[in-house]
């Protein structure tokens, strides 16, 4: 019975109800930088094989100088090869442990679409 009602309340979802927030907290290796630890969490989605599908990636680190304990890191991918959505934008929240590993406590990610909506939204593109 409790699996059905698990299935029920899954199928339930929008599309858009996915997120990468499941596999939070994400805790990078000893030694890396919050970036590193970023494109690690990011994993395929930046690339394979040599390989990528974007015309455009900006990647935008910002903290406090005076503490080094915390950053702020934008990820976007623009340009997609794709016929609905033209980018990706993605905010991660990384916090260093307290054994002085960097951590991601949060992310949010937006998509910009070539059609239907303007702007930048948390539901994907159609």
């Amino acid at each position: 019975m409790k699996k059905c009602l698990l299935c029920m309340l899954l199928l339930s979802l929008p599309a858009w109800a996915y997120t990468d927030e499941g596999r939070l907290p994400y805790t990078g290796k000893a030694g890396q930088l919050p970036l590193e630890v970023v494109t690690g969490f990011l994993g395929q989605r930046l690339g394979s094989d040599g390989r990528f599908e974007y015309a455009t990636l900006k990647i935008e680190q910002h903290s406090r100088p005076e503490a080094f304990d915390y950053a702020q890191i934008s990820v976007l991918r623009e340009g997609l090869l794709d016929d609905s959505v033209r980018g990706n934008r993605w905010r991660f929240d990384v916090n260093r442990a307290s054994d002085g590993r960097w951590r991601i406590d949060s992310v949010r990610e937006d998509f910009s679409c070539w059609r239907g909506r303007a702007g930048w939204g948390v539901k994907p593109c159609r």
